[in-house]
């Protein structure tokens, strides 16, 4: 099949660098050059820069460390302040490096992607540092009591690598700078053990998997109450895992567990799993969505505890370690609850816990070494409140509460449900003051990967959407974590029902008189970015606008594109004679009919994305604006895919899509 814009495949062809800029241009002369426009990013800007704004931080032995970004740093600073003065309302900070100081030294655009401390000498860190942002990155080590790059130190060149502290003169290596170390996805085949001083070609290789896997980790766990343990994850497919425990020699065992599962956490000596499917071991069966501890010996599992089984309506969303108890966030209906577990010696003994609101909860930071969690709460309307749990003693208190955003006043929230194509019931969360056929909907979604959409505040949404009389609607469709079994109804030859379930939802506005098609604006990135664009092509009637961001949208090519190969558990394989029919179907790119009648569209990308390649974007924008021009294209050069870029970058992006908005669904 002939591809007219394959060429696009090459971003550093000339013409595709060129047809990107003038087409992110054209956007930018329309939407981005009034007054209404300035004042609109410079106020989200002014948001997220408020310095009344909580600082999430790790703590380590009664410090916190925080990520700053401001006008005068705009790329962000490293800075730490003591435990008693942030809990005090009072941080006395103090920077311990700037981010962009490392662009001179590395000779390139980074942005800091994340701080690895080693706990039990938290001054030595391990900094990530993304070029342009992307998920390729270096690795420098950093001394933060002398604020200086060890000489000498653990220091690696920039690819998708894993690197991970064992020690504190050994880490963990799986690297990806060399295509010779990589899988057909781009990501780190090898695992290697590197101690101090040495050089990676002195290092002890331990792992290697075949080159049409997936990617390899390694990492040590730290267990409060026993030894540590080193594991290696070898994943086949994005969802089909391997594990490993490695041994003081090198050596590793092969764990008998399922490889559907995921390790998520180790504590007294046993692994925490994640089941997906039912597992039967021992003459004992634990269900699917189980959480279970299992006793670990030297590379053999021994005696399992069920700890909770999710029922249709819940679903494990996140699991944290303290030295001796386990919490879990647990998804009730797409509402937070925390439930915990202590280690008695000999079972496992779930506590009463204080109450804490039900909305989004988030699990922020667990300082090492004692039993002190901290969590994140907060709902579409109540800004997030920051809480210190200490589960030995079972006290909550409030550490600080989030200044609102926007007046809330009036503005209602009702979970609804709509019926999708196959009868399945899905919910969603409508949220705004008014309701009519005039009112304009903005409906996110994101449904894959087995990601949760959760009721967060909306800050800068709620601030300049719905105190305009406007609504939101967060629709937890089908492939998405929100439920036991609801990323596995829709994966593979199912993956048209996370869009049948969107359109299931747009489709109910318009019954229930909440809105109307000319005024529903649907949203999503990334795979959500796939299923907005997916149901923008089968009824653009349905709608009245999309705001499709970093998307998937070339279904039968997506495998040779970036890390496209890894998501084939997840979408299929085109090469598969039974698989090409589904995916051809659900491909947006290739069911685009100039027959049809499509609204405007605002298409995003960015060129340092190297996971969801530029070409998926631009080649649903040329194809789309062939056939409709109010099609327009976002594509700055620098982010990444999560948007790692400068608060003042996501301000105006933020404020482009509400503009695109405004003029579209608001009219």
């Amino acid at each position: 099949m002939h591809d007219p814009y394959a060429r696009f495949h090459d971003l550093n062809a000339p013409e595709t660098r060129r047809f990107a800029a003038e087409a992110h241009a054209e956007t930018l002369a329309q939407f981005a050059g009034s007054v209404e426009f300035s004042a609109l990013r410079d106020d989200i800007f002014a948001q997220l820069q408020d310095e009344r704004q909580i600082p999430f931080c790790q703590e380590h032995r009664a410090r916190m460390y925080h990520f700053h970004q401001s006008e005068e740093f705009p790329k962000g600073v490293y800075r730490v302040c003591s435990a008693a003065s942030y809990r005090a309302g009072m941080p006395d900070w103090e920077i311990l490096f700037s981010v962009a100081d490392f662009d001179e030294i590395l000779g390139d655009d980074v942005y800091l992607d994340g701080v690895s401390h080693y706990v039990e000498q938290p001054l030595q860190a391990l900094l990530t540092l993304s070029a342009a942002g992307g998920d390729a990155a270096y690795t420098v080590e950093f001394d933060l009591a002398n604020r200086r790059i060890v000489e000498g130190g653990f220091h690696f060149p920039a690819g998708k690598n894993h690197i991970a502290w064992r020690d504190a003169d050994s880490v963990w290596v799986c690297p990806a700078w060399d295509e010779r170390q990589l899988t057909a996805s781009g990501y780190p085949r090898e695992v290697w053990l590197l101690r101090r001083g040495q050089e990676f070609s002195d290092g002890l290789p331990v792992f290697r998997m075949e080159e049409d896997g997936v990617m390899v980790q390694a990492w040590r766990y730290l267990d409060g109450l026993g030894s540590p343990v080193d594991l290696i994850e070898a994943a086949t497919g994005f969802f089909t895992k391997s594990y490993y425990q490695v041994f003081s020699d090198g050596r590793t065992a092969a764990l008998k567990l399922p490889t559907d599962c995921e390790i998520a956490g180790y504590i007294a000596g046993q692994l925490l799993i994640k089941l997906v499917q039912p597992w039967h071991r021992a003459n004992k069966s634990y269900p699917a969505g189980a959480l279970v501890a299992v006793k670990l010996n030297k590379g053999e599992l021994g005696e399992a505890a069920l700890l909770l089984a999710p029922d249709d309506a819940q679903a494990v969303e996140s699991v944290e370690t303290t030295k001796r108890f386990i919490a879990v966030s647990l998804l009730d209906n797409v509402k937070g609850r925390l439930k915990a577990w202590k280690w008695t010696g000999k079972t496992w003994q779930e506590q009463t816990l204080p109450e804490l609101p039900q909305g989004a909860l988030e699990l922020a930071d667990q300082p090492w070494g004692g039993d002190l969690l901290y969590i994140a709460a907060s709902d579409f309307t109540t800004p997030l409140t920051l809480y210190a749990l200490d589960l030995q003693v079972n006290e909550l208190s409030v550490l600080r509460r989030q200044p609102k955003q926007f007046d809330a006043d009036g503005i209602a929230v009702r979970q609804l449900w709509a019926r999708s194509a196959d009868g399945t019931q899905i919910p969603y969360f409508h949220v705004g003051k008014n309701s009519g056929a005039d009112t304009p909907a903005l409906v996110y979604a994101y449904g894959g990967f087995d990601v949760a959409e959760l009721p967060h505040y909306l800050g800068n949404i709620g601030r300049h959407w719905l105190a305009q009389g406007r609504t939101f609607v967060l629709a937890n469709i089908r492939g998405g974590g929100e439920y036991k079994g609801w990323h596995t109804a829709a994966q593979r030859e199912h993956k048209h029902r996370s869009a049948d379930d969107l359109l299931a939802v747009v489709r109910d506005l318009a019954e229930r008189g909440l809105s109307s098609p000319p005024h529903i604006a649907i949203q999503g990135g990334s795979n959500g970015g796939l299923i907005t664009a997916s149901a923008f092509v089968r009824e653009p009637h349905a709608i009245g606008a999309l705001v499709c961001e970093v998307p998937l949208t070339d279904m039968l090519a997506y495998t040779q594109l970036s890390a496209g190969a890894s998501w084939i558990e997840e979408y299929g394989d085109p090469n598969d004679v039974e698989m090409r029919p589904h995916l051809e179907r659900l491909s947006p790119y290739h069911n685009l009919s100039d027959g049809l009648n499509h609204p405007p569209a605002l298409i995003t990308t960015n060129l340092s994305d190297d996971r969801v390649h530029p070409a998926h974007a631009l080649k649903f924008y040329a194809k789309l604006r062939g056939i409709s021009p109010k099609s327009w294209l976002y594509a700055p050069d620098c982010g990444g895919h999560t948007g790692n870029g400068t608060q003042e970058e996501a301000a105006e992006e933020l404020a482009l899509v509400l503009r695109f908005l405004n003029e579209t669904v608001c009219k």
